[in-house]
């Protein structure tokens, strides 16, 4: 009987220890896959920026724009910016098709806090005059 008791014992301790591993292994692993955010950017702080269209990706996780900017010194400066991803930005009337290389535009901005040349697109105000907004899209 004792033999027994102590088989039982056994076989609870290894599963409360099993559960235990399971649950500190979904502890561990949920920040290790948390999204980064918006922390590189200045979220309080907009500026309008000419520019060329030189790619545009329209994929998960993030939409990316490929652009060129014409400094003050009239030197060609290559820029990126980073959105939402397509499914947000779908709901806003966005598709693949919105930009292309070549598209004179202006791009409403959030600037990078340490001025790297990428930064945060609100909205893109086409040649036609036609907006398409990225925070409307939640």
């Amino acid at each position: 009987m004792k033999v027994k008791a102590t088989k039982l014992a056994i076989r609870k301790h290894k599963t409360a220890l099993l559960a235990v591993s399971i649950a500190g292994l979904f502890m561990v692993c949920r920040p290790a896959s948390a999204h980064h955010g918006n922390s590189a950017y200045d979220m309080e702080k907009t500026a309008p920026m000419k520019a060329t269209i030189t790619k545009f990706d329209y994929v998960n996780p993030h939409v990316q724009i490929y652009f060129d900017v014409t400094d003050e010194n009239e030197n060609v400066v290559h820029w990126s910016a980073e959105s939402h991803n397509p499914a947000m930005l779908s709901r806003s009337g966005w598709t693949r098709n919105t930009l292309k290389p070549g598209d004179q535009v202006t791009l409403i901005v959030n600037p990078n806090k340490v001025g790297a040349h990428v930064v945060f697109m609100e909205k893109v105000v086409l040649a036609d005059g036609r907006e398409f907004e990225s925070r409307k899209a939640f």
